[in-house]
């Protein structure tokens, strides 16, 4: 739902950087059924590079919130 309210705003559809954004929160916007789904089908001969993978994007959304955060923090 935040997701959808996030695409209405015309101040991220309007930039390439602001489309590509959206486009990655709602790739990552499944339900948990759906992730669950994708869970059980990774072959198990890849599962430990996507686990390692999962790991390392994890590690990057967490820094990007941080330094989201501590621009709204110094803005505001």
């Amino acid at each position: 739902m935040l997701v959808k309210r996030l695409m209405a705003d015309p101040a991220l559809r309007s930039s390439e950087t602001g489309r590509n954004l959206l486009r990655l929160l709602a790739l990552h916007a499944l339900r948990k059924e759906e992730w669950e789904v994708i869970i059980s089908n990774v072959p198990p001969h890849c599962s430990d590079i996507v686990a390692d993978l999962a790991r390392q994007f994890a590690d990057l959304w967490s820094e990007f919130a941080e330094r989201i955060g501590e621009d709204v923090a110094r803005i505001g």
